[in-house]
């Protein structure tokens, strides 16, 4: 059993997502394993209730080995992603939270004594790092998403335009215009 567990783990997502759309168990546990702390970071951008998180993204994984018309995907992670984001949302406002895509805020959490600790023993470092951080606050919604998912998350521009619902093109213009913001702003202290 290890040695073939093993096999499972070296396979890359879109093979394990085809297996895992056929119904195979170890396929769904090497997967939710893979991806279960990377959505759950990712859903506490979306809502601060822990528990829906962990609902929403075991619901995610049942759906998909439990429904056997899934097709095979390219972007394994961006779909995983992008259904998270949809599933929290659909029951945040299932409950008669106020919440709608376009006021979802998109958030690292990130407080000040972690960027102390981070820069601990350079003073310039620090103080650079919190004026980013409030130029940072500064973006929209929208691009502080993008660049989250690009820089922070490591995501392909095809990844981040599927989350995103938006061309490749788009997202480019997008992080471009972000970074130009940041830039500015942060040049502007």
């Amino acid at each position: 059993m290890k040695e073939s567990k093993t096999l499972y783990q070296n396979k890359e997502d879109t093979e394990l997502w085809v297996l895992l759309v056929k119904g195979d168990k170890l396929a769904l546990e090497i997967m939710y394993r893979r991806y279960f702390p990377h959505l759950l970071n990712y859903g506490h951008t979306i809502s601060t209730n822990e528990e829906l998180i962990k609902d929403c993204i075991q619901d995610l994984f049942v759906n998909v080995f439990n429904n056997a018309k899934f097709r095979p995907i390219e972007h394994v992670k961006s779909y995983l992603y992008t259904a998270l984001k949809n599933n929290l949302i659909y029951k945040i406002s299932s409950v008669k939270e106020t919440c709608q895509l376009e006021n979802v805020e998109f958030e690292i959490p990130l407080t000040d004594d972690e960027l102390e600790s981070l820069f601990a023993y350079d003073d310039n470092y620090l103080e650079r790092s919190l004026l980013l951080k409030e130029a940072y606050q500064k973006l929209s919604a929208n691009q502080r998403h993008a660049i989250y998912l690009y820089y922070i998350k490591e995501m392909t521009w095809d990844e981040v335009a599927e989350i995103l619902g938006i061309t490749v093109h788009s997202s480019m213009n997008l992080i471009g215009r972000a970074i130009v913001k940041l830039r500015r702003l942060f040049e502007n202290k």
